[in-house]
């Protein structure tokens, strides 16, 4: 009996992990499943918009990187203001972007108290 429950309650958890992520429309979430078809564009947010959003939400941007801060960590601007991006070398993907290159960036803002930054997870030059 307790091998049949455990077995039940393994099967509905992989159940629900499959339905969410099929619910999930973000690029990181066809980027964790090997690629794929994304019916629409993102919806892109403002930095103004992302700097009141909620700790860990998803969120797309699109405007300049201005400047390196330090290593890993960059000034990202659009018309609303600027706000502090983590993009990991991994993500630039062999990009060569500057400060006159719009792009198009989506990740996990990251909220510490006052400060917020977002965890870039995909970045594409336009």
């Amino acid at each position: 009996m307790n091998k049949t429950i455990t077995a039940l309650v393994a099967a509905l958890m992989v159940c629900t992990a499959g339905a969410a992520m099929a619910k999930c429309d973000c690029a990181d979430c066809y980027k964790k499943r090997g690629g794929g078809f994304v019916e629409g564009e993102p919806q892109i947010s403002t930095v103004k918009q992302a700097m009141s959003m909620a700790d860990d939400s998803i969120v797309t941007l699109q405007g300049k990187i201005e400047k390196r801060i330090k290593k890993d960590k960059y000034v990202f601007q659009d018309a609303t203001g600027t706000m502090t991006v983590e993009i990991d070398k991994d993500i630039w993907n062999g990009q060569t972007v500057t400060p006159q290159d719009t792009v198009t960036i989506g990740g996990e803002l990251d909220r510490d108290g006052q400060h917020t930054k977002l965890d870039v997870e995909y970045l594409t030059k336009k």
